[in-house]
């Protein structure tokens, strides 16, 4: 059995002022939000969140959760921080959140 901890929030660890994923959805679509179906543009970005995290990282809820001990973690070929810690804001931000927007359009 593994054990897990935190390896911080989506406000300290991706998007600082911003504390939860929808919030940031919302912002990132500004003017617009109301021509898009927020719900489902937040679902399926935070299960391509989940799908680029390495299989033992997940976001659940606003805080990414990961294997505690080093020997746990693979985390060859993803990117790291100068701390040498899972760079989630870089893996984050190589997703096309514009790409997903774009399917739930509603004025498409």
């Amino acid at each position: 059995m593994t054990t897990t901890t935190t390896f911080g929030t989506w406000n300290n660890r991706v998007q600082d002022g911003e504390l939860t994923v929808e919030q940031s959805v919302y912002v990132a679509l500004g003017d617009y939000a109301d021509d898009y179906d927020l719900d489902a543009v937040a679902a399926d970005y935070r299960a391509a969140i989940n799908d680029a995290l390495p299989s033992s990282v997940s976001l659940c809820g606003d805080e990414f959760i990961g294997p505690y001990y080093a020997e746990d973690r693979d985390f060859d070929g993803y990117p790291t921080d100068e701390d040498d810690r899972l760079d989630i804001k870089a893996i984050v931000e190589g997703i096309d959140f514009w790409a997903i927007a774009a399917e739930h359009d509603t004025t498409a």
